[in-house]
């Protein structure tokens, strides 16, 4: 099951916003995918359930949703880092936005829609993947790393609430630390998170600091540079020690992969063929124990980390028919 619907690209420039985020991530990957099965059709919008403020307060505090509801463009300015500590724009042209900022946060909500249906549908039909989500730097009193709301434990817990009490691994494979993931649920057992990422990058980098996002995930996993070449091993290790094994949400960024265009995602280079084989590694691991398991894009940058998702999904496609 694809989970995908043009409405989910943020169209970043539209908003002046000067981040290498493309829309053909998620477009470009569907669009291939039609090609390939000409039944593919994108997920109407109707399926989507509302996202509520409650569904907010699940995750995040009352004072954040409040500062959130009230004051969208001072809040995005900060998830995207737009203006520097002297108070100039940064990655941000006001002038060139044919969009306001505030239109900018029913584009969020709308991703979070999409991620809770991703999760829905895994647990009716074994997996699904949503061409969109992943804010896995959100935390409960802020945005952060251009995550305005963690859709993540924002859909994890409405599931658990409306839908079944089920314990949830989130396995995150994006090169950035799932931080904001690991914050959200430092207390709360019946998520259990799992991050493979840089040693030494943003967000564990020194001049970061100390803060909420050193908070440690259930299971740490850290590749220092040039160890690409142990990654896999690494990440099957530390698959094996899941235990909340009754559904798993991956986090499936493609910045790891070595034409990824963020410079700060750099510590961690792989081919295009590790990263099929990390995808597999992953999917077989959840599919052999007959565990639900539902992926979401998170990061990826530049022009070509379309082809990562695309790459994967085809094989799934055959394997699935074969």
């Amino acid at each position: 099951m694809i989970i995908y619907n043009k409405e989910f690209d943020l169209s970043l420039n539209k908003y002046g916003i000067e981040v290498p985020i493309l829309d053909d991530r998620s477009r470009k990957c569907f669009e291939e995918l039609q090609k390939l099965d000409s039944s593919l059709k994108e997920t109407n919008l109707n399926e989507l359930e509302d996202i509520t403020t409650e569904d907010l307060l699940r995750v995040h505090t009352e004072e954040f949703v409040n500062e959130l509801l009230n004051n969208k463009e001072q809040k995005l300015i900060e998830c995207y880092e737009l203006v520097d500590e002297e108070g100039n724009y940064q990655r941000y042209n006001p002038e060139s936005a044919s969009l306001s900022l505030t239109h900018l946060y029913d584009k969020f909500i709308l991703q979070t829609k999409g991620t809770y249906l991703t999760l829905k549908k895994s647990h009716e039909d074994k997996f699904a993947f949503g061409l969109c989500g992943g804010m896995h730097h959100a935390m409960s009193d802020r945005s952060r790393g251009f995550c305005l709301i963690n859709d993540i434990v924002i859909s994890a817990r409405k599931f658990q609430s409306d839908i079944r009490p089920v314990n949830i691994s989130v396995v995150d494979i994006d090169a950035h630390k799932g931080c904001g993931t690991a914050e959200l649920t430092q207390s709360d057992p019946t998520i259990e998170t799992l991050s493979i990422h840089m040693k030494s990058g943003w967000p564990l980098s020194p001049e970061c600091g100390e803060g909420p996002w050193r908070i440690p995930s259930n299971i740490d996993i850290e590749v220092g540079v040039g160890e690409e070449d142990q990654y896999l091993s690494k990440l099957e290790d530390g698959l094996k020690k899941l235990k909340n094994l009754d559904m798993a949400i991956i986090v499936a960024g493609a910045d790891p992969y070595i034409e990824d265009v963020l410079e700060s995602a750099n510590g961690i280079q792989l081919s295009k063929e590790q990263m099929l084989q990390r995808d597999l590694l992953v999917y077989r691991f959840f599919k052999e124990r007959e565990i639900p398991q539902a992926w979401v894009m998170a990061g990826g940058y530049g022009p070509k980390t379309w082809e990562i998702y695309f790459q994967f999904l085809k094989l799934f496609r055959e394997e699935e028919l074969a």
